[in-house]
């Protein structure tokens, strides 16, 4: 269980890890054509759940789909869904919805989608900036100091040492 310092501790990181992710969902350019938030979904689905020893950032599944791209066997979007991403977006073109869905859907399921294309199946690096090492580190470290502190005052006390 953790104490109430590294609890304050461990939710300020969190909830800094989150916005970083949001942030990145917004304004991180993984394609030609941009950063990846149309509708808002992906962004207002990043949560955050806190366990006794420390948290998981949720976010919606298909968030690993512009992580890594979909490649074409594993391409499985439909007409409908295209349709709706296509007015959500909104992507401008002569052609109606239904026949540029359809043509997006057959280039995804021959190609893969337009992250799995730009990155050749390679991560994308959405998510890179938001979870780079350094910043776990920073954090162990803040915690690991946070420790001492309290074991230091802790002798400090119990042996009523004067400090000066």
């Amino acid at each position: 269980m953790l104490s109430p310092n590294e609890q304050i501790l461990r939710n300020n990181f969190a909830e800094q890890l989150k916005a970083d992710i949001q942030t990145a969902i917004k304004t991180k350019r993984i394609t030609k054509f941009g950063a990846v938030n149309s509708s808002g979904r992906l962004h207002d689905s990043v949560e955050i759940v806190y366990t006794d020893g420390g948290f998981k950032i949720l976010a919606n599944g298909y968030i690993e789909g512009l992580i890594d791209g979909i490649s074409p066997s594993q391409y499985k979007a439909t007409i409908p869904e295209i349709s709706s991403w296509i007015q959500e977006k909104p992507v401008s073109s002569g052609l109606p919805t239904k026949t540029l869905a359809y043509l997006i859907v057959r280039k995804g399921s021959k190609e893969g989608n337009m992250v799995w294309r730009t990155h050749k199946g390679a991560n994308s690096g959405l998510l890179e900036d938001a979870l780079a090492q350094g910043k776990f580190d920073r954090f162990v470290e803040l915690i690991a100091s946070k420790a001492v502190e309290d074991i230091t005052d802790n002798i400090v006390q119990a042996f009523d040492i004067k400090m000066e």
